[in-house]
């Protein structure tokens, strides 16, 4: 019983130290965030009049495009293949679940979404047409296309019952794969990673938009329905991709 007593009471100060060791810690974060934003700072011109003067050569009007798809397009490689891999390791790892809605809103729901989901579509498109001189881009569409593959799949009308495996699959790789071979092509020709060729700007830049906002779109979507949809329902843990493309290809 002593020895049970001393362990708790270690237990109980150990508690109380680490948890004065957070309030400081938090107490010295929040004194130098606040000293960051309200110490005064030279203000600085940006990189702003850089981008507008070459804005022409960019192929598009947008500044931002111009800078996410042209001037830092590497960024912007890196980020598509984030999203590529992070569905990889869903659909490698995850554990098959359902999500179901009551019975009372299934035809409430299915109707809303169907009137929902054509409107989707086009409010995706007009974001990649209008991201090279305005407001839009790839992954604002793609995000739209996200959410209407959610929706889809919410009304248990997965993407997997309107388009085939291999569609999908290759939709979710399209965008990265483009991507890259758009910025291999560019060094092949003799320049650096990413500089398009004079005058040819607008065409690379239209192309990765329209497939990295495709790819955008399956892959936050299938995030959301979890397994890969090659894998039967009824399978347990160790059934992820991998094993099940493997056990395919097995003779």
């Amino acid at each position: 019983m002593k020895y049970g007593k001393s362990g708790s009471g270690n237990m109980a100060r150990r508690k109380k130290i680490l948890t004065v060791l957070f309030v400081i810690l938090l107490a010295v974060l929040c004194f130098v965030l606040g000293w960051a934003y309200l110490s005064p700072t030279p203000p600085r011109p940006g990189l702003g009049p850089e981008v507008a003067d070459r804005l022409t050569q960019s192929g598009v009007e947008s500044p931002v495009t111009a800078v996410l798809l042209n001037f830092r397009g590497y960024d912007t490689l890196l980020e598509c293949f984030v999203v590529l891999l992070a569905v990889i390791g869903v659909w490698s790892l995850v554990v098959p679940r359902t999500i179901t809605l009551p019975r009372e809103s299934d035809a409430i729901f299915s109707s809303l979404v169907s009137l929902l989901a054509p409107l989707m579509l086009v409010v995706a498109g007009y974001l990649v047409w209008s991201g090279g001189d305005g407001v839009g881009g790839a992954f604002q569409a793609g995000a739209v296309l996200g959410g209407t593959g959610v929706l889809l799949h919410l009304a248990d009308r997965p993407l997997t019952r309107s388009v085939s495996l291999s569609f999908l699959t290759m939709g979710v790789l399209l965008g990265p794969a483009l991507f890259l071979a758009l910025a291999v092509l560019c060094v092949l020709l003799g320049y650096n990673l990413l500089q398009y060729p004079p005058g040819s700007g607008g065409v690379f830049i239209a192309l990765i938009e329209v497939t990295a906002a495709l790819s955008i779109g399956l892959s936050l979507a299938a995030l959301f329905g979890g397994r890969y949809p090659g894998i039967p329902k009824h399978s347990d843990r160790k059934d992820s991709m991998i094993n099940f493309v493997y056990r395919k290809k097995s003779p």
